[in-house]
């Protein structure tokens, strides 16, 4: 297999992972995959070089756009997956989370300004209530 320098294929892995997962040919997800400021398509034929471990230099940013539509991720985590892949990045930041904090934290990067708000008034109020209700509050 061919992906880069690294051993890793965590973008493959998230390409494969949502052809299994929905039951979703190559075409279908190429149809989806439409760079939100290009309009340029992900190719089905990229996507099955892709997985097939044929694609041996890192995607371009609009396709890496594209990518994150189609698989209804947030870019930040596509991005991270092709820097794993074919930079040898990975980030070690939260990495020591539970997976329960991580998959939080995943939902939160894709948020517009206007609901990161709502969502941390929304922990804010939920750390409040339980530390009212601890019994070391008192």
């Amino acid at each position: 297999m061919t992906t880069g320098t690294t051993g890793s294929d965590a973008l493959t892995q998230m390409v494969r992972s949502a052809l299994d997962r929905q039951d979703m040919t190559y075409q279908a997800l190429a149809a989806l995959c439409v760079d939100p400021e290009t309009s340029e398509h992900v190719g089905q034929t990229w996507l099955h070089k892709l997985v097939k471990g044929n694609v041996t230099r890192a995607p371009e940013a609009r396709v890496l756009r594209a990518l994150a539509v189609g698989l209804g991720l947030p870019l930040p985590q596509v991005q991270r997956a092709a820097a794993a892949q074919w930079l040898e990045y990975t980030s070690a930041e939260l990495s020591e989370l539970p997976e329960d904090m991580r998959a939080i934290i995943g939902h939160l990067e894709g948020m517009q300004p206007e609901d990161l708000s709502r969502a941390r008034a929304v922990i804010e109020a939920l750390s409040s209530r339980l530390n009212e209700s601890s019994p070391d509050a008192s």
